[in-house]
Order: C-alpha cells, then sequence, then structure tokens
C-alpha cells in the first residue's frame, strides 16, 4: 500500500508541528489533520509540489510502500526503493551526541554536498 510518509521528513527536517507546517503550507486544518492521520485518499500534484519546494525534497520522499506478497512476485519491483525502515528520529539529536572534531566533519561533508548542488544547478541553467 502506497502511503504519504510526512512525519519521517518532518523529524529529518526538525520540524516539530506538522499541522502548523501544512496550515502555514495553504492546507485547512481539516486537509492537515486528514494528511497526518494517513487518513486522506488523494491529493493534488499541485500540493505535492508545494510540499516539496518547501520541504526540499523528491515527490518519492513524501511516500513509503508497504506491500505483503507471499509470493514474492514484487520483490524486484521498482516500488521496493519506497520501501523504509523505523525512522531514526531527528538528526539533531544525533548530532548533539557527536565529539567537536566529528561535528567538524559532518560541516565539511554538508558543505561539501552544498557544493555539489550548487554545481549541478549551475551547469542545469546553462
Amino acid at each position: 500500500m502506497l502511503k504519504l510518509d510526512l512525519y519521517r521528513v518532518f523529524e529529518e527536517k526538525g520540524i516539530i508541528n506538522p499541522h502548523v507546517f501544512l496550515r502555514q503550507l495553504g492546507f485547512t486544518s481539516h486537509v492537515a489533520c486528514q494528511i497526518l492521520g494517513n487518513k486522506i485518499e488523494s491529493i493534488s500534484f499541485l500540493k505535492l509540489e508545494i510540499m516539496c519546494l518547501a520541504l526540499n525534497c523528491t515527490i518519492d520522499d513524501l511516500f513509503n510502500w508497504k506491500f505483503n506478497d507471499d509470493t514474492g512476485r514484487y520483490n524486484v519491483h521498482v516500488l521496493q526503493k519506497l520501501k523504509r525502515g523505523e525512522r531514526k528520529g531527528n538528526i539533531v539529536n544525533d548530532l548533539k551526541k557527536l565529539p567537536l572534531d566529528k561535528l567538524e566533519e559532518v560541516r565539511n561533508y554538508i558543505e561539501q554536498l552544498s557544493n555539489n548542488e550548487k554545481t549541478l544547478k549551475l551547469l542545469n541553467s546553462q
């Protein structure tokens, strides 16, 4: 079953109040509650795009796929990449536990990733 898996993304992005976040994106309170409770049956492409832009993620980051199939016929299906493990919690908590020298390594790595993104954007715009 394909479902929105926003809590995982919210945790990773450090969003403490998902309901307020969704309201700020233009969702009504009712729809925000439906989304957060996995009770929503459909959502527009525009709303998905708005979420992706606000969260700086791709569409497949928003979804989780769970499928119980005893036959194994879907074991190699492309939807397998949407299977997610358990949530690991907010990355900030993990960072707080690191010694300072390791934090510097993380900072350098993030800077490198950021520079790679900037380079890709520059190349794509030419």
